[in-house]
């Protein structure tokens, strides 16, 4: 970028540019990554390197690409973690407006700010404890060991009886949720997430009914576990959010976010790790990289309370901002090489919960190079996934495990 000069000789950057001078192409909008969701590394690589900040017109957001940018928007408090919905109002209050579940969503950590974000964060982190995370991993193994195992050849769908079970198996564990209500929350959880990520807001009732279930048995778990605390992590989490003076609302609605977060993202880093091993390249099994290459969750959602500048970019008041932490990982530049991984976030947002997902991903990988080693290999049937423009994932990727014929018996069918 070019400088001018002023009168006492000192160069200053031309002007911000505006919305108009900013906006990308149509076939750069984040908007094509539900349409074209195997191809996001060709499109947010093309983006960043098109310029660190673009203003998206077909969403209606700014995009921040560059790594530097993104680390400065995460961190700078003049950005709200406060969602809009798609009309661009804010979320309804939840004091005048309880019977909805976007009331319950405003309540989570993943939406506060400053003050009360933190003090959420404190009472999340009495259940992520290294202690209480340390102690899983022996249990984190056995499971690894049984959902793949290695001395029974046969044929699996790696997604649904390996990376979905084996996530939700270990929440269940960490939280001391019954294994007979699993279901249950791994379908309300997956409407918590349709409601809080991605680029629409739905309004789907079906969608919203599940996610009000799971809202009310967090809820009856809160109560009980007071009444009868023992050592899970929901007792734990009961505690210190009553020596918070929490309302039991705000307990229960963080407990469906530390649901929700626990097991969202991982079913993609696996399956799309592994495809990736199996298909390409073995050091996709290989952490940290993985998760700066795979990007389990490609971007956050900001607004902006005051006007300034990002990227040589005016970002007005009341603008909408997409973080594409996916772009930023892809595209790091040499003086980038020993800033940490963005996959968690940055600042005070960085997920609560890395600390866990990183031994999920060391256990579950090691079982899965440990697979490879013993051939492990794709099955006929093709591979399918999802479309979801922020949380990618394979929905189906069968494999073969040992040596077998095509006539073999799935593992699932025993």
């Amino acid at each position: 970028m070019s400088s001018c000069k002023v009168a006492d000789g000192q160069p200053h950057l031309p002007p911000a540019r505006d919305r108009r001078q900013a906006a990308c192409p149509k076939e750069l909008s984040v908007y094509n990554l539900i349409l074209r969701p195997t191809a996001a590394r060709e499109q947010l690589t093309a983006l960043t390197e098109r310029a660190a900040v673009h203003w998206d017109p077909y969403v209606s957001a700014w995009l921040i690409c560059g790594t530097a940018e993104a680390s400065l928007v995460l961190t700078d408090e003049r950005f709200s973690s406060k969602r809009l919905n798609v009309n661009g109002d804010t979320v309804p209050s939840p004091d005048t407006t309880e019977s909805t579940m976007d009331a319950m969503v405003s309540r989570m950590m993943l939406l506060k700010d400053g003050a009360e974000h933190l003090r959420l964060k404190k009472v999340a982190r009495a259940v992520l404890t290294p202690q209480r995370i340390q102690a899983l991993e022996p249990s984190m193994r056995e499971l690894a060991a049984e959902l793949l195992p290695l001395d029974k050849p046969g044929d699996l769908d790696f997604v649904e009886h390996v990376a979905k079970e084996f996530p939700l198996r270990v929440l269940g564990e960490l939280l001391g949720i019954d294994e007979s209500d699993l279901d249950m929350v791994l379908a309300g959880s997956d409407a918590i997430t349709a409601i809080v990520s991605g680029l629409d807001h739905t309004i789907d009732p079906e969608i919203h009914r599940r996610a009000r279930t799971l809202y009310e048995y967090a809820f009856r778990l809160v109560r009980e576990r007071r009444e009868n605390p023992g050592d899970d992590g929901i007792s734990a989490l009961v505690r210190a959010a009553d020596d918070e003076g929490l309302a039991d609302a705000d307990i229960a609605a963080n407990l469906v976010m530390l649901i929700a977060s626990g097991h969202q993202t991982m079913p993609g880093f696996l399956s799309i790790s592994l495809h990736s091993a199996l298909t390409s390249d073995a050091s996709a099994l290989e952490l940290p990289g993985a998760l700066a290459n795979v990007t389990p969750s490609r971007f956050v959602g900001r607004v902006a309370t005051a006007d300034i500048d990002v990227g040589g970019c005016r970002i007005r008041a009341g603008d909408k901002v997409l973080v594409l932490l996916a772009a930023a990982n892809w595209h790091r530049g040499s003086a980038d090489r020993g800033q940490r991984h963005l996959a968690f976030g940055y600042g005070r947002h960085r997920c609560a919960g890395a600390a866990m997902a990183e031994l999920e991903g060391a256990v579950m990988f090691e079982r899965m190079t440990e697979a490879m080693r013993a051939g492990v290999r794709l099955a006929d049937a093709g591979v399918e996934w999802n479309n979801d423009a922020n949380l990618p994932s394979l929905t189906k990727l069968p494999i073969r495990l040992g040596k077998t014929s095509k006539a073999s018996t799935p593992l699932s069918d025993r």
